[in-house]
């Protein structure tokens, strides 16, 4: 993804739209306008910034009846919206700063006061899934927080994996697609 993506997503009209995407995937302009609180012509630089961005595409609709058919809009393949604020990152990089100590053990202690992993992870700004041994998260927030160093954000995230009492036996990562994957034992 692109450097300016966390400008696109962090524009409260773009984020409605974005927002609104992932509920009703094939929305009209006009309907995206509406989502966001905007007029259609505020909208669609909002929309061609979107698309610039690689986060939503379009796709011009089967013509019925006169007239030109109208662009259906959808979140673009393989992007998934963040699942949080990032406050719980913030809080965890704060700690690091504030007692000038590597991010990784900050987010190991930060890990120890969550309790619930999938839950703390999320308020990470990723979406966590945990079957049997294997931890999935998915809309990971590198490509958005920092697309240069994708492996700081992992190390946050398995210092926090760690700090709940699970330790990483192997992980895997495809920040590009924004995707990891961890084989854990309790």
């Amino acid at each position: 993804m692109s450097p300016t993506t966390f400008e696109s997503v962090a524009d409260p009209a773009r984020r409605r739209i974005l927002d609104h995407l992932g509920e009703r995937p094939g929305s009209t302009l006009q309907e995206l306008a509406d989502a966001a609180g905007v007029h259609l012509n505020t909208a669609k630089p909002h929309v061609a910034a979107l698309e610039r961005a690689g986060l939503i595409e379009g796709e011009r609709a089967t013509p019925a009846g006169r007239g030109r058919p109208p662009i259906r809009y959808r979140l673009a393949e393989g992007y998934e919206l963040p699942t949080a604020d990032f406050r719980g990152l913030a809080e965890v990089l704060a700690m690091a700063v504030d007692r000038n100590e590597p991010v990784e053990a900050a987010a190991r202690e930060w890990g120890c006061r969550c309790g619930d992993l999938p839950r703390a992870l999320e308020r990470l700004g990723f979406d966590a899934r945990i079957t049997g041994d294997t931890l999935r998260l998915s809309a990971c927030p590198c490509p958005l927080v920092l697309p240069d160093h994708p492996e700081l954000l992992c190390g946050v995230a398995l210092g926090v994996v760690e700090g709940s009492g699970a330790r990483v036996v192997e992980s895997s990562h495809d920040p590009e697609r924004r995707r990891c994957e961890a084989k854990l034992s309790r």
